[in-house]
Formats: C-alpha cells, structure tokens, sequence
C-alpha cells in the first residue's frame, strides 16, 4: 500500500472527539513521528503490530508481568484487555484513569512511577537495571527488608 493510505489507517485510529491539552499533546507528536516515516518503515511496523502472536503464557509463569492499562479509550478493544487478564491471571495491573492510545508520552509521570514499582522487585539481582556495584550494601539491605527504620524515623512517624 503506498503511504498515505498506510498513514490514513494509523490517524483514524486517533481519538478525534475533545480530549485533553496533554493528550492533544501525544497525539500531535506522535502524528509528526508517523509523518517523517517512509513507507517501507511504516509497513513494517504495521506488519509487526498486526501479527497474530503472542508469548504463551505458561512459558512465562514464573517471571513477573505487568499489565499497563487506561481506563479512557484506546486502540485496543475491551475484548482484548480481558484476554489478556486471562491469560496472564497472576500479573500485576497498573492502571491509569486516562492515557489513550499513548500513556508513556501525556501520562509519563505515572507510567514511570509503574515502571519503577515493577522494576524494584529486581533490584540487586543479576536483572536489575543498574549496574550492582553502584548499589550500596545499605540500600541493597533496605530493598531486602533487613533494616528496620531508625528511632529518629519512628519517632517523626509516631508524631501528629
């Protein structure tokens, strides 16, 4: 397909109703983004975004999962979201009150507030994020849940 036909179908995907400034935001960058594609660039992307595939999920059941959701509109379908739910029983759900089709860009804050919470459970280990020696022995203790708070801290927390 030549490309306005391929960016024609990705725009009306776009919320076109009143959406907020920050979303209006997202949107407008991410229609600057599909414009500086070339059209075997963004035939590629579709082709991957549209396979049906999926990781199976009992292949994966021991490694901790995050499912990101909005609870506005978006590209994907209630149907969708439920099936993924079911699949993946035992991951955690972070859900943002609005977000549309692009939360990482008008609701960064809060996706990475997510993205932290889940990652945290990886600190000092082999898949953490940092590099293990810039963690201190304290921190690392702290992560474990082996210190417990100063008597300065306790005090302030015992304080109206």
């Amino acid at each position: 397909m030549p490309s306005f036909m391929l960016k024609k179908i990705l725009l009306g995907n776009f919320s076109s109703g009143p959406v907020d400034p920050v979303m209006a935001d997202a949107i407008d960058f991410m229609v600057d983004r599909l414009e500086s594609l070339n059209q075997s660039e963004l035939a590629s992307r579709l082709t991957l975004n549209c396979q049906n595939s999926y990781v199976e999920p009992h292949k994966i059941r021991d490694i901790a999962v995050t499912i990101m959701d909005v609870f506005d509109q978006s590209a994907l379908s209630t149907d969708a979201k439920e099936e993924m739910y079911k699949l993946y029983p035992n991951a955690r759900r972070a859900h943002l009150k609005t977000g549309g089709n692009f939360p990482y860009l008008c609701r960064s804050a809060e996706v990475n507030l997510y993205v932290q919470i889940h990652l945290r459970q990886f600190h000092g280990t082999r898949y953490a994020a940092i590099d293990p020696t810039m963690v201190s022995a304290e921190e690392l203790d702290v992560q474990k849940g082996n210190i417990q708070p100063s008597e300065e801290t306790q005090e302030t927390e015992a304080s109206p």
